[in-house]
């Protein structure tokens, strides 16, 4: 990635949260999960108590988990820490990674492209591209519905040996 500044606490709350998402958890509620706007790299999910007894032990009903990189980070603090190492790709995202261009493309087309092309899907990777902030998304309106569209993070390192160098 692009040159690496520290990250606090003040850094994360300049910035909000939006929703990316929502989950299903059964009997005890639906949970919201929700990306930094300006961290791309930090997510949470609110979820409710799995139990009526973790409802008791912690005093609330719902709980907010951290993540960094597509992993758990437990507190806040935790994920501040871990936001101050940069991401390490696989060799696997780092192959999707330089495929993926820097100006918007649709989504659906370029995976289905590039997957036929390797000769396997490639969907999760993008996925936990995403999530390491190496690759943007978007919804656009297209002709029956919106349709997403991604493009490599400005700042995204083309190859591991890059990211290495910082």
């Amino acid at each position: 990635m692009a040159e690496h500044s520290t990250i606090t606490r003040d850094t994360v709350m300049a910035g909000g949260l939006r929703d990316a998402g929502h989950l299903n958890y059964g009997k005890r509620g639906g949970g919201t999960i929700w990306q930094h706007t300006t961290i791309p790299r930090l997510s949470a999910i609110d979820r409710p108590t799995l139990s009526d007894e973790e409802t008791k032990r912690l005093g609330v009903s719902r709980l907010r988990e951290w993540s960094v990189d597509g992993g758990k980070a437990g507190s806040l603090d935790e994920a501040i820490v871990a936001l101050n190492v940069p991401p390490v790709l696989t060799g696997e995202e780092a192959e999707i990674l330089e495929r993926i261009p820097a100006e918007w493309i649709e989504l659906h087309d370029f995976r289905t492209r590039v997957g036929a092309e390797l000769g396997r899907q490639i969907g999760l990777t993008i996925m936990t591209l995403r999530q390491k902030g190496a690759v943007e998304n978007e919804m656009r309106p297209g002709p029956d519905r919106r349709q997403p569209w991604i493009r490599r993070a400005p700042d995204a390192a083309f190859t591991q040996a890059e990211a290495a160098r910082g």
